[in-house]
């Protein structure tokens, strides 16, 4: 039963690191972003979480090259930039014999 015990306290600790690595990468996000581009990317969150993460990551590189805080318009352009480049196009053809 011991290890038993081990690997809950272990999957607990990572439970608890893994939510302070979210919570610190919103609250840089809150810097970053101005009000509107905050909740419109926290609402991403609850929709897509790979493409949040895509999103954070590309926001917090722009933000540090930009030097200045993210309007919602420039969040939705970089948002529809991400979507575009990992939508696949699916295509049928028919081919009449």
């Amino acid at each position: 039963m011991g290890d038993e015990e081990e690997g809950l306290e272990d999957a607990r600790a990572k439970r608890l690191d893994a939510k302070k690595a979210q919570e610190q990468l919103k609250s840089t996000l809150r810097g970053a972003l101005d009000e509107a581009a905050y909740a419109r990317l926290m609402n991403v969150s609850v929709a897509n979480n790979e493409l949040y993460l895509t999103a954070a990551k590309n926001v917090l590189m722009f933000y540090k090259r930009a030097g200045r805080r993210i309007r919602e318009e420039e969040l939705l352009q970089l948002l529809r930039a991400i979507k575009e480049q990992t939508e696949t196009k699916t295509t049928i053809s028919f081919h009449k014999k």
